[in-house]
């Protein structure tokens, strides 16, 4: 082989390494500068407490999210299946609507969301079922409609995974409370902390 013919082999040789490392460079500054996907959370699971229950219980939260934006969950003791503790409690079960997805440097995402849905008040062992034009037949329990403001702390774990944190303010409307064996008001404000595992 003829040195001449070996020249432009050289080059591309002694070249390549500098143009691989530029758009090494190239790729770090594109990740640098394009935003961290929002995480997507799925489902999770949390517990935490909440100033509407009166056992001193800690509060459960099973939370699903079929699209994006809305989801629904249910919030509670375990009152009837995990425990049957008399003491006053109360149970949520709302949609929630997610207004804005926003990143806290270093920390995750933050999403403030409205919520609406129903409140059942309960003080004793509760029987099957939901009572909004009254209480039950023992006078233990009614439900009526609630609507609140919440906080949402998304930060991923691994494998898909996040921890999730959740701040709710709520109102309910109990009409019937008053007519409970262990009377309770009718306007019942509420704020709860709860923290779990979602996906």
């Amino acid at each position: 082989m003829r040195p001449s013919s070996l020249l432009p082999a050289l080059a591309l040789l002694a070249l390549s390494p500098t143009g691989l490392r530029a758009e090494e460079a190239q790729g770090e500054v594109r990740a640098k500068a394009e935003p961290a996907p929002t995480p997507r959370n799925f489902g999770n699971l949390r517990v935490g407490g909440s100033t509407a229950n009166g056992n001193g219980r800690p509060e459960l939260c099973l939370e699903l999210s079929p699209v994006s934006f809305l989801s629904v969950e249910g919030c509670g003791t375990g009152s009837g299946f995990l425990h049957g503790d008399p003491e006053p409690e109360v149970a949520h079960f709302r949609t929630k609507l997610r207004l804005l997805s926003f990143d806290a440097e270093g920390w995750g995402t933050l999403q403030p969301f409205l919520a609406a849905g129903m409140a059942e008040a309960q003080v004793g062992e509760d029987d099957p079922g939901f009572q909004f034009n009254g209480t039950d037949a023992r006078r233990v329990s009614t439900a009526g409609p609630e609507m609140g403001v919440g906080l949402r702390f998304l930060r991923p774990l691994a494998s898909g995974f996040e921890l999730v944190g959740d701040f709710n303010l709520g109102m309910a409307w109990l009409p019937h409370a008053p007519e409970l064996v262990k009377p309770q008001d009718t306007w019942l404000p509420s704020a709860s902390l709860s923290f779990g595992v979602g996906f």
